[in-house]
């Protein structure tokens, strides 16, 4: 098989940062029927622009498909992403309505119950880039930095249409570690968005500075004797917490999903595409930019 280059988009990631760009600027996009698109309109202009700026062979958009409660990491810990207001009512019908759209262009939409968008991307990455495939990852979660490889990057959303391009050797040059750590840094200063607890009284320097000087989190918990009592004491104090937040910050890469790389060709009818446009009234900007 010639090795492709494969584009993995976070859907969750794209749709709420498209629909929190366009709501910030006042504009909540509806047809004449008054059907909210302003998040679909955004999303389907990011896949666009990372599609062009990436030119993969092939595309997938990974999702979440659960509630709060039905996710696995929910079983683990009872708190975790406790914190998740519900979605605006503008964006709710959206995330139906932008499936459709990638599904006119023939873009495999992937999810499996109980796991999350960064769990489907990463049981592809690790599948795929075994195979030999080329790996782009497009996220607005740092916690795929862990899937940074020889094979895939990374590429983390930012404000304004930019966003942070990382390897190996990037991700060494601009936050200090190696991908395999990531997830030890996470686990020491935990991760308030996601309410994953960590330790408390370490932040992203200290834990930084711990996962480096050691290795990993299983041989700094093997030579606590080389810590400050007072670092010491709260390191053992929290361990069990610790490791559990380990567990809560690892992308699962054995998720059981059905696919087929012939599936997720990056090819489209543009006759199919523009007919989902026109019924959403996108408008001329983007129905130029599909032939």
């Amino acid at each position: 098989m010639n090795q492709s280059k494969i584009l993995l988009i976070d859907g969750m990631s794209f749709l709420f940062r498209a629909f929190y760009a366009s709501a910030w600027s006042g504009g909540y996009r509806q047809t004449s029927d008054g059907i909210y698109t302003n998040a679909v309109y955004g999303f389907t202009k990011m896949m666009l622009d990372y599609a062009d700026l990436v030119r993969p062979t092939h595309l997938v958009v990974g999702w979440d498909v659960a509630s709060r409660e039905s996710l696995v990491r929910s079983q683990w810990y009872d708190g975790y992403k406790s914190n998740r207001q519900a979605p605006p009512e503008e964006l709710v019908p959206q995330f139906d309505l932008v499936k459709e759209v990638t599904e006119a262009f023939a873009v495999p939409n992937l999810g499996c119950p109980g796991f999350e968008g960064d769990d489907i991307l990463g049981t592809l990455s690790e599948q795929l880039s075994s195979e030999g495939h080329q790996i782009v990852i497009a996220t607005g979660d740092y916690d795929s930095l862990q899937l940074v490889s020889e094979q895939v990057s990374v590429k983390i959303l930012k404000n304004g249409g930019k966003h942070e391009h990382y390897t190996p050797q990037s991700l060494l040059a601009v936050r200090g570690i190696v991908p395999e750590q990531v997830v030890d840094v996470k686990a020491l200063m935990g991760d308030t968005s996601d309410c994953i607890p960590g330790c408390p009284g370490i932040g992203e320097k200290t834990a930084t500075k711990l996962i480096t000087e050691h290795g990993n989190l299983d041989s700094l918990y093997g030579n606590l004797t080389a810590c400050t009592p007072k670092m010491r004491s709260k390191l053992e104090e929290h361990r069990d917490q610790v490791y559990l937040s380990q567990k809560l910050a690892t992308i699962i890469r054995d998720v059981p999903i059905e696919y087929t790389l012939e599936a997720a060709r990056w090819e489209y009818d543009s006759a199919v595409v523009k007919e989902k446009f026109e019924e959403l009234e996108f408008g001329r900007s983007l129905v130029t930019r599909v032939g």
